[in-house]
């Protein structure tokens, strides 16, 4: 009787359309269905660990997303849970407690995200007032109880899956299109602060669209030359609306002179100061003339202010008593620097008496700067009418004549804000309509200057309208817009990347969905935009080019409905995993250089919404989930994290701590005959795990369920299979035959029982030497004993195998013996 064996399950969950496909290395490894197992690089396929129950979300009836926080080297973990109009905190597996408060007060000004303790609850203030009575207070929804650190937030349901967020330190970065830019700031486990960024402050500059080309001008009435003056803006058309409140705007005008000559004569100790000179970019400093005096070049942000002028550069003698200071006749001064920023300068001189104490000693100051305009900043603060606005000033204005030359500040509420972000080369970058890059080292930063720390943008030029939906770094810039994909490069690369040095290069047009791509090994993995299609975005080695195959050619089927949410997995192996809006789970193992890229899909009782991976020092990183489920009837949203260590805990034998149930808890006392505190699981049917043993799964009634006889440790939880059904029993040499499959042998690996079938015929059960009883079995290892599974004659024959969880089943070979008739 002829056999077969499939010895590799690493080809993954396979399309129908492969069926016939026998001529493929990838057949003989596939599968038509693989759910709840995970498939090793090396063939054997392993159980799904169970889930943890942790907490439920905030709220029961709207959806929340997990994001996951790197605090340090060692493994304390945060997930950050992201809700509607709201951020909470997990460290480690449980929810941060808010800090200890102080008791609510009367007559007390309270703060958004305040705390206080009434009544022995802990209350979080919602909306900032000054307190009456707390009864009335919290009848008008100023307070909520509150059991779980919570930070408020502006983000709505609707928007938790369009967000992006870049770490760095113990920032978090979020972007969305609708909202400006936000920090989501660390400062202890216990206190976080969500800030928007102000790009008013110093050292921060924005990011500025290109110079206004239409005839509309922009004119300055009152004082504009000083931080903090108010002027009003004139515009010559309709451009102001109730959007353009704190909306900062850049003004540009013309010097008369680029050079600003100083001419003082000085007698004895006297001193003189030249005018404020507003400076920026390349600056040089000279002095001439004869006599001798002390001479200091200073600046100031603020020059009426006469106590903040600070001295930049001093040229004096270096002993006071020798009244010699600096000798025109003999040497005249020169220096060259950079502003970073506009900044008035002045000359002050200073007459020594040993020059000529009767006479006068004639001395000139040249500073001349490179950069022949002058371009003030200001912010929006009140819209008056379509054309006229008060504004606050941020950077000095020298005139407030009526030009062309503007720029409205890039990212606003009128211009629309960067959906994508990354850090590429010490650069935080932004993608909208373009990708914005800032100044190296300095993230919220965007001034354009004349050297290779400059700010600058990057022009995304194609026919349609794109958008760039992902921005991620590797090598190079790599950029994912609604229509292609490019990369932005070093072009020459022995010069510092730069606003001169840089080619954005556009290799691919597949276009992006707007979920961010994930970076794996030197690949990019981005879907593109009706979210089904999983590509890749590698170099070829051919002229730096990068191609963009498809992982889903094989397995088109697998992102069935779209993908709400992607995250990578980098321990114990390389995973990329992708929340169908189904609620189903699809993940591709992905050992590029093995070629093996390997599909598969976890089923809960429930939908999964969401999905953390936070990396871990283990081998292993943490997987973390939220769950919509149903409990005694009512609709629940869990946080539940994947159980660790279940590998390993096989391989060392020990079955105590196997974790093979979803929404599980573990239970402990001495020689429990009932497990309680099962109130998350009220009125579901549950899987029970007692000392490492299977017994018999019943309902939870009144939080509890019994237990078959005394136990120590109880894992209990919602069951779930495990289903694998390989490709069709079929080679070239027998396509179009018909087969019947009678027998079939299973190698496991500290498995449970499973069971057998043929074409959705009748259930085969494998047999086990180890029966079960009060004591944990020893799990089976090894060929199972030849079972008869009773196939019908088809041209289209294959096994199904299922197992059912708390214990696992880790499937390493099938063999199947059957019988063939002519074609």
């Amino acid at each position: 009787m002829p056999k077969a064996s499939q010895i590799t399950f690493n080809g993954g969950e396979l399309t129908e359309f492969m069926d016939p496909r026998v001529d493929t290395a990838k057949y003989s490894k596939g599968c038509q269905t693989l759910e709840n197992f995970t498939p090793m690089p090396f063939g054997t396929i392993l159980s799904a660990p169970g889930t943890e129950h942790i907490t439920t979300t905030k709220y029961a009836d709207r959806k929340a997303r997990l994001v996951p926080f790197s605090f340090s080297k060692d493994d304390d973990l945060i997930e950050i849970e992201v809700g509607h109009e709201y951020f909470r905190f997990f460290l480690n597996q449980a929810p941060v407690a808010p800090p200890t408060p102080s008791a609510w007060v009367t007559a007390t000004p309270y703060a958004v995200n305040d705390y206080v303790t009434e009544g022995g609850n802990s209350y979080r203030c919602l909306i900032a007032h000054t307190s009456g009575t707390f009864s009335t207070d919290l009848a008008a929804e100023n307070w909520e109880i509150s059991t779980v650190l919570e930070v408020a937030s502006p983000y709505q349901e609707e928007d938790l899956f369009e967000l992006q967020f870049e770490q760095i330190n113990d920032i978090v970065m979020i972007v969305h299109p609708d909202y400006e830019e936000r920090m989501l700031v660390r400062k202890a486990s216990d206190d976080w602060e969500l800030q928007t960024i102000d790009y008013s402050v110093s050292p921060n500059y924005p990011a500025l669209a290109p110079v206004n080309t239409t005839d509309t001008t922009l004119a300055l009435t009152g004082s504009f030359e000083q931080v903090g003056d108010t002027p009003t803006l004139t515009a010559s058309t309709d451009l102001f609306s109730s959007d353009s409140v704190g909306q900062l705007i850049s003004i540009s005008h013309d010097r008369e002179e680029v050079i600003q000559n100083y001419n003082i004569a000085l007698s004895g100790f006297s001193t003189g100061d030249s005018a404020p000179f507003y400076a920026y970019g390349d600056v040089v400093f000279e002095t001439a003339g004869i006599g001798t005096y002390n001479v200091y070049l200073e600046e100031s942000k603020t020059p009426g202010d006469g106590s903040s002028w600070k001295t930049r550069r001093s040229f004096v003698d270096p002993n006071p008593l020798s009244f010699k200071g600096i000798d025109g006749e003999a040497r005249n001064e020169r220096s060259s620097f950079s502003l970073s920023e506009p900044t008035y300068l002045r000359v002050r001189y200073v007459g020594l008496a040993g020059g000529a104490a009767t006479g006068a000693n004639k001395t000139t100051a040249i500073i001349e700067v490179s950069e022949p305009s002058v371009k003030g900043l200001l912010k929006i603060t009140q819209v008056n009418s379509a054309t006229e606005a008060l504004v606050e000033v941020i950077e000095p204005f020298l005139k407030g004549d009526a030009t062309t030359e503007w720029r409205e500040q890039y990212f606003s509420k009128t211009r629309g804000f960067p959906r994508a972000i990354c850090l590429h080369k010490e650069r935080r970058c932004l993608g909208g309509e373009d990708v914005l890059l800032s100044q190296p080292g300095n993230y919220f930063n965007y001034r354009e200057r004349n050297d290779a720390d400059s700010g600058f943008m990057v022009g995304v030029n194609r026919n349609g309208a794109p958008q760039v939906q992902w921005l991620e770094s590797l090598r190079d810039l790599r950029v994912g817009t609604n229509l292609a994909e490019g990369d932005i490069v070093q072009e020459i690369s022995s010069e510092a990347f730069g606003y001169n040095n840089y080619d954005l290069r556009w290799d691919t047009n597949h276009g992006s969905n707007n979920l961010r791509a994930q970076s794996i090994n030197g690949t990019i993995l981005y879907l593109q935009p009706e979210g089904r299609t999983l590509r890749n975005q590698e170099i070829t080695g051919i002229e730096d080019y990068y191609s963009s195959n498809s992982e889903t050619m094989l397995a088109d089927h697998i992102l069935e409905g779209g993908v709400a949410q992607t995250a990578y997995q980098r321990q114990r192996y390389p995973t990329w995993h992708g929340v169908r809006k189904d609620g189903e789970l699809a993940s591709v193992l992905y050992e590029k250089s093995q070629n093996i890229f390997a599909w598969y899909r976890r089923k809960t009782e429930g939908e999964i919404e969401s999905i953390s991976v936070n990396s871990r020092s283990d081998e292993e990183d943490q997987v973390c989930y939220i769950v919509k489920r149903s409990v005694n009837g009512s609709t629940v949203r869990n946080v539940e994290y994947v159980k660790l260590g279940q590998y390993r805990g096989l391989q060392n034998d020990d079955t105590s701590e196997m974790w093979f149930v979803d929404d599980g808890i573990r239970v402990e006392g001495s020689g429990m005959t009932e497990a309680t505190g099962l109130d998350h699981l009220e009125g579901q049917n549950v899987s029970i795990l007692c000392d490492g043993a299977k017994i018999a799964e019943r309902t939870v009634s009144g939080g509890s369920v019994p237990l078959d006889y005394p136990t120590d440790i109880a894992i209990i939880g919602r069951p779930y299979e495990y289903t694998v059904i390989p490709m069709f029993l079929e080679s070239q040499g027998t396509m179009g035959a018909t087969k019947k499959i009678t027998n079939a042998i299973v190698r496991l690996w500290k498995s449970g029982t499973c069971k057998v079938r043929v074409n959705e015929g009748d259930w085969s059960t494998l047999s086990f030497p180890n029966l079960q009883s009060s004591q944990a079995p020893l799990l089976q290892t090894g060929d199972s004993s030849k079972v008869a599974v009773n196939g019908d004659w088809s041209r289209n024959t294959a096994i199904e195998i299922k197992g059912r969880s708390p214990l696992p089943l880790n499937i390493q070979a099938i063999t199947l013996e059957y019988q063939m008739s002519g074609k």
